[in-house]
Order: structure tokens, then C-alpha cells, then sequence
């Protein structure tokens, strides 16, 4: 069953078009407190890489925009007054002797202070082994699980004991990918998501089930379905994303209040070992930098540049063997686009703003005399007439109206056929520019619809058949005068960061299979802002004990907020509904940052950018200097809005490696080192 396609819609409502821009003001030194982390210890410190290290280009890209600072259960908003499921905000971080710091934020003194809970144990690994940075992922109210960055997951109780944070730890699981259960070598993971859920009712014991996902490296390097857009290099980096469960007996409270925080923590003891299940795992071309579960724990949503496939799915030893011209694998079976029994596709695609570019393979030596191609409005149709005598494996292609995922301009529309190497390329010029299409054909004619080719080296075999129609008139064979024939493709750039470009939001069920991924968006041109910081309001008419982070996405100049919903025990039926499909993944555009995607792609030394959970700003912080506050009246459209400009490195040479809220309009600058963290009051 293939996934439902979800759309991404704007609500125009929520543009403002009388926007005109943002007041620079500045944030008093009275609202700036500064205070040590983890002292007398050396603080946060980045492990540095050795120049020899092998990493690729998507490892090191997500070594930088880790972010070291980890926010514990924070509620930022009351319930009809009741402050009574608010507890005292509290962040955390590890320092470079792996001692987890607890930052709490007194709410009478307008204080932050710092404090070291418990150390983890150090990991041991070989020296050409590189680990992953320790992460905190917040569970419940009272629980966190820790990861060392190698790959043990440690499960610590938090507690108040007084007016402090105590901790911990009570278990401890090991994660071991699949394929490396008969190496003696373990191989680190970075932890991606966690939350608790209740046990289920025929447990013997009341306990909690932990699902985490967690992503590595594969160590083979196979060519993965869809290759990067980014890097040559980057083709053969394939990351592994894996969602694993484990039990705790005994603990309580997963959802919604905390238990007794005056209670006493117990003396610390041997840490239960637990034994965690890998439920799936997919795999990639990049690191995710969104993920989040749901919390009817049915799923999760990630997010990123590329797409992802289960691991349970035939692994395609080399892309190139099915694109190959005249290859067995390039023939049409069937007429119908979406019934071809092969798993190869029956052709290849990509897309510009402008135009889109489908590549056949037929059989080697057939003239342009046996092409018979016609461009309509939003159909297609194509037909090649080989002769008896044709000796081939490969199939003709024959498309009978076929309805085209959007409108063309049929006038400006070619086809062109190099016939030595049996190459022919139809070039569709795009009626409505930068509309992305999802597919060729329309959704309800093309059921198992062909994936967009984004590597362009893959095309480069077949642009340089195509310029030798623009350069070679006498050898051309095209359908209509060939030196009308547009450009088919531009060489793209070796390095693309994530900026500028589409984000992809998947929905993946939490059970096995290789039908776990359920819905994908569809192409809107929305491209990657940032998310919410976590923030964990209790919705008790939803039954639900948190929401998933909105995300900020790009649309012209501004930046949308969409929230992300999941209808709890919706599943995809054959031919879904686009409504169907949204019971699973839906977007809801909520707000609108004015200007927001014009401003941050003006600040080049950008690490982190978030919202406020609320909606009132959201905040850009540079790696070394400034951060900048965009601030939001919701509700409102404004001709004016404040920016608010704060120098942390008071003059120093600093860097800055971690940013969150810890209260309503507290934001927490955490600097590497001895330099520690700057608390800015913004309200």
C-alpha cells in the first residue's frame, strides 16, 4: 500500500499585507544574568574531531546544530488559572566528564541556577570510533532518559527534594542495531526522540513503556532508493533510523501531572538492566532534524530533505543499474503507469520551477518515424510503433490520455530521442511555475506513482545526449525544431545546506513491516525554518499529555506555523482521500511570522532558530555573537513589530552550542566551556 499523500495548505487569512517591517530595540543589562555551568567542572566542552576523522558531510552538518542544552517537562501555560501542573522548570546538559547539570530557574529571584546531579559512566570505544554527543530527552514529568552518545541509554528519576532537582539513575539499555548482532564492534547512535506511554493492561506489574528513536550510520554503505541531492560524495552515506520500546516495571507517572515532588529520591543503587525490542527501522540519506512521537503513541512525524524507506524493503545494490538506457529494467509492461509489476520504475523524472523532464528507455535503434507523442492542457499521450522484426527486451511505452498531475503549455513542450543508446526524453514546460509536482500523473490515474529523481548526476548521461541535439543539427531528432528546444537542466551546486530547500514530513507507524511509512507531504514548496522550543502543556478534554512541536516553514518572505495532528487509531485505506489521509498526518497552518524567512536568510552564522511555543517571537542565534528576537503579536496584523538585539559574547570570544526557554519568556544562551549561560528576561 503506497503512502497518502498530504498537502500543505495556507491559510491566507493569516497573511499580513500591511507589514512593513521590524523596530530594532535592545534588552537591558538588568534583564541579563549570567551564570557558571556545572562549576568547579570545566563546564560544556564540544569534543573536537581530529583532521583524519571520516565522517561525511550530513555527520559533520549535524555535529554542528546539535544543540547542547535539553529542556526538562517545562509547562509554559496555565490551564483556566491552575498553576498546580507547572512544576519548576528545570534544563539540563552534560559536561565533558559526562556529569548530567541541572539549570533551575527560580520564579521569586528571577535566578537560574546551576547544579550537578549524577555522572553517567563514561563510554569506552575504540580510538577510529567517533561517539555521537550526549543528549537528554525529557519522558514524563518525573523521568529523562540520557544517552551517552555511544550506545547505552541510561533512565533517571527526577525529583524535588526541598526546593532542588535530585537524580537517579534506575536502568540503563543498550541499543544494538540489527545488523551488527554477530560484530563484537557496537556501533554509536544519537538519540532522536523519546517518550514514556502506560504500559499496557495486561502487564503484570504498573510500569511505563519507553519508545526512543534513535539513528546511526550504516556501516556497508549501500546505495539507499533515493540518492542525496546535496553531495556526490554523500551518495553511498546511508543513516538508519530505528524506533525501539522498552519496559520499566514499577514506575508511574508518564503523562500529565508528576507525582509526589516532595518526596525523598532513594539512595542511589545498581541500575536496572533492561532489554529494549527494535520495533522498525528505515533508512536514508540524511539525518533528520525533526522528530517527534505522537502521544496516542500510534506513530511519529520526521522530517527532512529526503525521503526514507523501510529496511524490510529490497535494498537496491546500485542506482545506476536500473537506470541504465536500453536496460531490461527501464521496459513498461503495462500501459497503466501505476500496474508495472517490476520494482524498477518504467521511468525516470525530475522537475526545475519551470519545466519537468521524463526519461523512457525503448529499444536501441528506433527512429524518430516510430514516435508518435501529443501534448494536451494536462494529458499525455505517447505511442511507439516498433516493427515486428524488433528484437528487445524492452518495452514500449504506451500512455492513452493520461492525465497529467497539472496543467503544461502543450506549444512549449518537446520530446527529443538520441536512438544509439534508445534514450527518449519528453521536456513538459510547467503552466504554473515553482508549483513542485509530487508525481507525473495525476494522483487518482497513478496509484504507485514513480519517485522524483533529485541526484543530478543521474541525469547527466542524458543532458549530454540532449545538447548534442542543440549542437549537432543534422544528427537531431526532436519533435519539433530543435533550436527551440529549452535547456533540460542546470548543473546544481556540490554543497546545498537544508536552507532553500523542500522539506519532506513523513508519518511512520510504530509496528513492523514495509508498509510502516503511511503518509508523506506532497510538494508545496514549503522549505525548512526551524520548530518550537518543547514545551509540555497537559490537554486533558484530548486526553492527550503533549502536542507535537509546531514547525516554521517558508513560504515567500514570511514563515508559517503549522501545528501537526494525528487522529489516534487512523489507518490508510487503498485509494485513500486526501481527507483520509490527513486523519493520519495533518498540517494546520496556525500563524504567521511576518518577514520571517526574509530576515533569517540574512544571517549567515546562523546555529539555532526557534519559536516560542505561544507564538510571540522567535528567536535566531549566531554561533559566536548576537541572537536576535522577531518578536509576534498573535491575533494581530501589525504594521510594526519589535526586533530585539543581544550581544551574549559581552566582547569575548565565545561559542555557543546550546539555546532554550526554561520559563514565559526566559531563553537560555549555553556557551561552551567556562563561559557559561546567559539568561535573557524578554518579557
Amino acid at each position: 500500500m503506497s503512502a497518502a499523500k498530504i498537502p500543505i495548505r495556507q491559510n491566507r487569512t493569516l497573511f499580513n499585507s500591511k507589514f512593513e517591517g521590524y523596530k530594532l530595540s535592545f534588552l537591558e543589562e538588568s534583564r541579563q544574568h549570567f551564570v557558571a555551568v556545572g562549576a568547579p567542572g570545566p563546564g560544556v566542552v564540544v569534543p573536537k574531531l581530529p583532521a583524519t576523522a571520516k565522517l561525511s558531510y550530513r555527520q559533520v552538518q549535524n555535529r554542528i546544530r546539535h544543540n547542547h542544552l535539553h529542556p526538562g517537562w517545562n509547562s509554559f501555560k496555565t490551564h483556566n488559572g491552575d498553576v498546580s501542573n507547572i512544576k519548576e522548570p528545570v534544563l539540563f546538559a552534560v559536561d565533558e566528564d559526562y556529569t548530567l547539570i541541572a539549570l533551575q530557574f527560580d520564579k521569586t529571584t528571577h535566578l537560574l541556577r546551576s547544579k550537578r546531579l549524577v555522572q553517567i559512566p563514561v563510554p569506552i570505544v575504540p580510538d577510529n570510533v567517533y561517539l555521537e554527543f550526549p543528549t537528554v530527552k525529557p519522558i514524563s514529568p518525573d523521568y529523562i532518559l540520557v544517552s551517552d552518545g555511544a550506545f547505552n541509554l541510561y533512565v533517571v528519576r527526577i525529583q524535588i527534594v526541598g526546593v532542588e532537582y535530585e537524580a537517579v539513575i534506575e536502568a540503563l539499555t543498550t541499543f544494538q542495531p540489527e545488523e551488527s548482532l554477530q560484530s563484537e564492534v557496537m556501533t554509536p547512535c544519537g538519540l532522536l526522540e523519546a517518550k514514556a506511554f502506560p504500559a499496557s493492561s495486561n502487564e503484570e506489574e504498573l510500569g511505563m513503556e519507553i519508545k526512543f528513536i534513535v539513528h546511526y550510520p550504516y556501516k556497508e554503505g549501500f546505495y539507499s532508493a533515493e540518492p542525496s541531492p546535496h553531495r556526490k560524495s554523500d551518495t553511498k552515506t546511508v543513516f538508519v533510523v530505528s524506533l525501539c520500546t522498552v519496559h520499566l516495571r514499577g514506575a508511574s507517572s508518564v503523562s500529565g501531572r508528576s507525582g509526589d515532588t516532595t518526596m525523598e529520591v532513594d539512595p542511589p543503587s545498581e541500575p536496572k538492566l533492561l532489554f529494549n525490542t527494535i520495533v522498525h527501522s528505515i533508512r536514508g540519506t540524511e539525518i533528520p532534524f525533526y522528530c517527534s512521537l505522537d502521544p496516542s503513541g500510534d506513530g511519529y512525524v520526521i522530517g527532512s530533505n529526503s525521503t526514507y524507506k523501510p529496511t524490510k524493503e529490497p535494498v537496491i545494490d546500485q542506482i545506476t543499474r536500473y537506470l541504465e538506457p536500453g536496460s531490461e529494467a527501464m521496459e513498461l509492461d503495462k500501459t497503466d503507469v501505476g500496474a508495472a509489476p517490476s520494482s524498477e520504475p518504467p521511468y525516470i523524472w525530475t522537475q526545475t520551477d519551470t519545466d519537468l523532464t521524463i526519461c523512457f528507455g525503448i529499444p536501441r535503434g528506433t527512429t524518430k518515424h516510430a514516435i508518435q507523442c501529443k501534448f494536451l492542457r494536462q494529458e499525455l499521450e505517447l505511442q511507439v510503433n516498433l516493427s515486428q522484426s524488433t528484437e528487445s527486451m524492452v518495452r514500449a511505452p504506451r500512455l492513452e490520455n493520461m492525465p497529467l498531475f497539472d496543467q503544461i503549455q502543450p506549444d512549449e513542450c518537446v520530446w527529443t530521442l538520441e536512438t544509439s543508446t534508445g534514450i527518449l526524453t519528453l521536456n513538459l514546460e510547467k503552466k504554473h511555475s515553482k508549483t513542485r509536482w509530487t508525481q507525473v500523473f495525476a494522483e487518482g490515474v497513478d496509484t504507485d506513482p514513480v519517485e522524483e529523481t533529485l541526484d543530478p548526476s543521474v541525469f547527466a548521461e542524458y543532458r549530454s545526449a540532449l545538447e548534442k541535439y542543440t549542437s549537432e543539427q543534422p544528427n537531431a531528432a526532436p519533435g519539433r525544431d530543435s533550436s527551440a528546444l529549452p535547456s533540460v537542466a542546470q548543473d546544481a551546486q556540490e554543497d546545498i545546506d537544508e536552507e532553500g530547500e523542500e522539506i519532506k514530513f513523513s508519518w511512520v507507524q510504530a509496528e513492523d513491516g514495509t508498509d510502516i511509512i503511511r503518509a508523506t507531504t506532497i510538494g508545496t514548496g514549503h522549505d525548512w525554518i526551524g520548530q518550537a522550543f518543547p514545551s509540555f502543556e497537559s490537554y486533558p478534554s484530548e486526553n492527550q499529555p503533549f502536542r507535537m512541536p509546531t514547525v516554521c516553514l517558508k513560504h515567500d518572505v514570511d514563515g508559517l506555523v503549522y501545528s501537526i495532528q494525528h487522529k489516534a487509531g487512523a489507518t490508510p485505506q487503498p485509494m485513500s482521500t486526501v481527507q483520509q489521509g490527513e486523519d493520519i498526518m495533518k498540517f494546520v497552518h496556525t500563524d504567521t511570522f511576518d518577514a520571517l524567512a526574509f530576515v533569517q536568510a540574512s544571517k549567515r552564522e546562523k546555529r539555532f532558530v526557534m519559536h516560542d511555543p505561544n507564538g510571540r517571537f522567535t528567536a535566531i542565534v549566531e554561533s559566536s555573537r548576537n541572537v536576535y528576537i522577531y518578536w509576534h503579536t498573535p491575533g494581530a496584523k501589525l504594521k510594526q513589530e519589535r526586533q530585539t538585539v543581544v550581544d551574549v559574547s559581552k566582547g569575548k570570544q565565545v561559542d555557543v552550542i546550546g539555546c532554550q526557554l526554561i520559563g514565559d519568556g526566559i531563553l537560555v544562551i549555553l556557551m561552551e566551556g567556562r563561559h557559561g549561560a546567559l539568561v535573557l528576561e524578554l518579557d
